[in-house]
């Protein structure tokens, strides 16, 4: 058994997390598959295995987690509950701290997580709080409407195709949420309605 089929295994353990701090399920179950799509479009550029994709989808399913602690921060509480769960005790430690780290990513200054993970480790911290964070603000509302219609290279940056709304109703926060991305991308990134 690989060790992504392995963290698969963990899926009722972290809808059981979810449950426990009340997250709003349909927002986190959708924001999943958003980052989902992000991570295949994406692939070519950062490379990342099966199981930090399986990572991705558990930090997005817990990334309001912290909400039960204080919206504020959110962010900061939702990776203490990560790393100190009980039902999350047998997820293996080097991964929880990643998942822990994206959560903590999700929102305001993105950190990179401290040196002893290893540069490579801290990369994958980086590209992965970078596709959650679009992924959340393409949700921001908690509509599950928004949809990925492609992505596609554009000029030196990339443009996300968005279908069920308009991501111009999103405003700057959307943008905003896209920098981290485009870092680690090599180059802007631009949303577009589907079909315009």
């Amino acid at each position: 058994m690989s060790v992504a089929e392995r963290l698969a295994d963990f899926d009722s353990d972290v809808l059981a997390v979810c449950r426990k701090y009340a997250c709003d399920l349909e927002h986190s179950q959708h924001v999943a598959n958003l980052a989902d799509i992000l991570f295949d479009a994406f692939l070519p550029l950062h490379a990342l295995s099966d199981e930090e994709r399986v990572v991705l989808r558990h930090a997005a399913l817990l990334h309001d987690i912290g909400y039960f602690v204080d919206r504020k921060g959110h962010h900061r509480h939702g990776a203490y509950l990560v790393r100190s769960d009980e039902h999350l005790s047998d997820y293996p430690l080097d991964l929880r701290d990643l998942c822990a780290g994206v959560v903590r990513n999700h929102r305001r200054r993105a950190r990179p997580g401290p040196k002893a993970m290893g540069r490579q480790r801290r990369e994958a911290v980086r590209w992965l709080s970078a596709l959650l964070r679009v992924a959340d603000a393409l949700d921001y509302e908690h509509e599950q409407r928004a949809a990925i219609a492609g992505v596609r290279a554009r000029g030196r940056g990339f443009e996300i195709q968005v279908a069920g709304l308009d991501p111009l109703r999103l405003g700057d926060r959307l943008q905003a949420k896209a920098d981290l991305l485009a870092q680690a991308a090599g180059g802007p990134v631009h949303f577009e309605r589907e079909g315009a």
